[in-house]
Parts: C-alpha cells; sequence; structure tokens
C-alpha cells in the first residue's frame, strides 16, 4: 500500500490544531484537574487527556486501518503499516505554571521508519512540521540545522526526568558537559528543544530516559531538517540517550556524555 506523505502531513497538522485549540481553552478556563502518574513530579491533567482524545478522534476519522499509540493510554492497532505516536501536551508542568513552553506533538511512522512529525507550540502557535528526505518548516517556513561544529561553541539543550533520584544524576553528568560548551537551556518541554535545534536556534539537544511520544515528532522535524538523531542504550541513567545536532557536533557530543 503506497502512502501520500502530504496527505498524512496534513491530518497530523489539523490534528495538532485541533489539540492546541484544547490547550488554549484550558488556559482560558484555569480548572486543570492536576493528577501524579509514576512519581509525585510526574503531572498530568484534564488537558492531556482531553487532548489525546481530540487527536485520537481526527486521526481515527481519516485513517481508521492505522495504529495510534499516546502518552496517556492510547493503543490501537492497525493493519496500514502506518503508526501514529502522540504527545498530547509536551510540557505539562509548563502548563500548570504558564510558562511558554509546551506543544502537542506527532509522529508518523511508516514501516517502523520515522518519517512525518508535526510539533504545535500551543503557547506561541508556531507550528514546527517536517517530512524526512523532503525538508521541514515553522509557520510554512524552511528551516534548517545550524551549522557550529566546535562543541565549546554550542548552545547545547537538554531536560531532566521526574525522579529525584534520576534528576541528582543528572545534574551530575551536566556539572561534566556545562564548563565544556557555550551553554546550557532547558525549556521542560524536549519537542520544542528538539525543534529549536531543527531549526538553527540551537545548536544540540541531549535527555535521557524520554518516551517514544516525547521523541517521535520533534526527531522526524530535526532529520528533515538535516540533523542526526541518535538513540543510544544507557547504563547509567535510563535509556534510551537521544543526541540531536549536526553531524559533527553529534558524534562530538556523545563520548562527553557517555
Amino acid at each position: 500500500m503506497q502512502h501520500n506523505l502530504a496527505d498524512l502531513l496534513e491530518i497530523a497538522t489539523r490534528a495538532a490544531r485541533a489539540a492546541a485549540e484544547i490547550h488554549r481553552e484550558g488556559m482560558e478556563r484555569g480548572a486543570l484537574g492536576v493528577e501524579t502518574k509514576r512519581t509525585a513530579l510526574d503531572l498530568v491533567t484534564e488537558i492531556d487527556r482531553a487532548a489525546e482524545r481530540e487527536l485520537v478522534k481526527v486521526i481515527h476519522a481519516a485513517r481508521p486501518e492505522d495504529a495510534i499509540i499516546g502518552e496517556e493510554g492510547t493503543n490501537v492497532s492497525g493493519d496500514s503499516r502506518v503508526r501514529w505516536i502522540l504527545d498530547p501536551l509536551d510540557g505539562t508542568v509548563n502548563f500548570i505554571h504558564h510558562y511558554p513552553a509546551h506543544s502537542v506533538a506527532i509522529g508518523v511512522e511508516i514501516d517502523s521508519v520515522r518519517s512525518i512529525g508535526v510539533v504545535h507550540d500551543s503557547y506561541n502557535n508556531n507550528v514546527y512540521a517536517g517530512i524526512v528526505g523532503s525538508g521541514a518548516t515553522c509557520n510554512g517556513n524552511a528551516i534548517s540545522v545550524g551549522s557550529e561544529t566546535d562543541l565549546t561553541r554550542a548552545l547545547v539543550g537538554t531536560g531532566f526526568l521526574p525522579d529525584a533520584g534520576v534528576r541528582e544524576r543528572q545534574a551530575d553528568l551536566l556539572r561534566r558537559v556545562l564548563p565544556r560548551v557555550r551553554d546550557i537551556r532547558r525549556s521542560g518541554c524536549p519537542s520544542l528543544d528538539i525543534c529549536s535545534v531543527a531549526a538553527g536556534k540551537l545548536d544540540a539537544f541531549y535527555e535521557y530516559g524520554l518516551g517514544p511520544w516525547d521523541i517521535a515528532g520533534a526527531a522526524a522535524i530535526a532529520e528533515a531538517a538535516g540533523a542526526k538523531v541518535l538513540l543510544r542504550e544507557s547504563t547509567d541513567l535510563p535509556s534510551p540517550l537521544l543526541v540531536v545536532a549536526n553531524e559533527e557536533l553529534a558524534d562530538g557530543l556523545v563520548p562527553l556524555l557517555t
């Protein structure tokens, strides 16, 4: 079965827009229904769940034979060779605190290969999109990964898992990384950090232990923008280690992180 990538991208963009509208309505309403998940630091709101339901509704209406998985529990099987990977609200803690970095992130795999990504920045209403092999855009304008190859001049993004013990070890790693780069940035929304690499605003991004929904959409955009996306097993911190940068910078950053 052949799949029209432009059609899949249009569906993803439309679904992300609908979920982002739920974010905006939640911000205006203010009653978020905050709960904890695996740890006291790992939060979820009724907006996460409502946005995931909306994503599934839009995608399933257009593509009823596709598989869909989502961070908040969606697991729909399919037989079309297409799988949608959904983060209905990336940056939930930011959302709760009205900090301006949260998004809807959608990745599309075809035959288990990263193919399409859409990340809708729901606070600033910026839409990142990409088809691997065909380029990436922000609000319709072409974007590309930066050209910096010297780690000492690199602005590097990272993030921390919602687990106190893991964060302590991540902080130890950061002590080793920080003196060897220009500086570190952390938005608390990995999909937007990865898109910042795709757009040349960050030179690199790394993080340990992200889920597939955290990675899929933005990684496709970064790859479409010319970035190298590396996933490595880890012995000291939760797997995977994700590194996103141009090829030379990524190859230089991995030894520092491992």
